[in-house]
């Protein structure tokens, strides 16, 4: 079921970013599941420049981050990210400019269980680095961390190619793992759908606009490079009646969001 409020926020944050930069005036005009003011279609919102008879946007907007299942979980895991990178940073170990690694939960643990988690994994991070130092992986290296029941998973990935700690859970949606697992695959499902519901009004001649969302911190595979990378490895008629693309994200762990042109 579409969530209205969410596409009715990022258009509006879209329209006002848009607008600064374009100097136009862009207003939403209608939906075409409004069924009025004879809109057609099934694309979100339909936008007319003020100053125009005939300059329209069609927009379509998806979210990375759509399901809502297990939310609670995906915060918490996030929580003790964030608690982990605390203590890394401040012994100065910049994991991100020279290793990556997967630590994936069968479940959370429990509240009193946090802190002792975060600094065993804090620690056998700083541990394995230093084994490891100057050393090129070619295989993933499983970490083990005996008494620590909640860990599925626990990996060095790689060195001097990485992106630092990448968290999970095996109860996250799948939605929210698929794009750090193979964003290719969920971006083409993506373009796909949103070319489909922008062909009429190409053919309309009206701009189309797809908006690709994210509205959650440290979101895994969240940042425009992984989009363009995707669209890179995406036959191009698979987004042929798409104008514009942009990537609205929100900062991590602040308010605010960044948008970036893609297409």
């Amino acid at each position: 079921m579409p969530d209205k409020k969410r596409e009715e926020f990022f258009t509006n944050l879209f329209l006002q970013y848009y607008n600064a930069i374009t100097g136009k005036q862009y207003v939403k005009v209608g939906s075409p599941e409004d069924r009025r003011d004879n809109i057609t279609g099934t694309y979100e919102f339909l936008c007319k420049e003020t100053n125009s008879k005939s300059d329209y946007l069609a927009i379509e907007e998806k979210s990375l981050n759509k399901s809502k299942e297990n939310v609670r979980d995906n915060k918490e895991i996030r929580e003790i990210k964030s608690g982990v990178e605390r203590i890394l940073e401040d012994k100065h170990i910049l994991v991100n400019k020279e290793y990556r690694f997967l630590l994936e939960f069968k479940n959370v643990p429990g509240k009193n269980e946090r802190d002792r988690y975060v600094s065993k994994i804090a620690e056998s991070i700083e541990k394995a680095m230093a084994r490891h130092k100057g050393c090129d992986i070619c295989d993933p290296v499983t970490l083990n961390i005996g008494g620590y029941d909640c860990i599925k998973e626990f990996r060095l990935i790689s060195v001097l190619e990485g992106k630092g700690i990448v968290l999970g859970s095996s109860a996250e949606s799948s939605e929210s793992t698929d794009v750090e697992a193979d964003t290719s695959e969920r971006m083409a499902k993506i373009f796909e759908n949103s070319n489909k519901k922008l062909d009429l009004p190409t053919r309309e001649g009206k701009k189309t606009i797809l908006l690709i969302t994210n509205d959650w911190d440290n979101f895994v595979g969240a940042d425009q490079y992984n989009v363009v990378d995707a669209m890179e490895h995406i036959d191009r008629r698979n987004h042929e009646h798409i104008d514009e693309i942009f990537f609205i994200n929100k900062r991590n762990l602040e308010d605010g969001y960044d948008i970036h042109k893609v297409k």
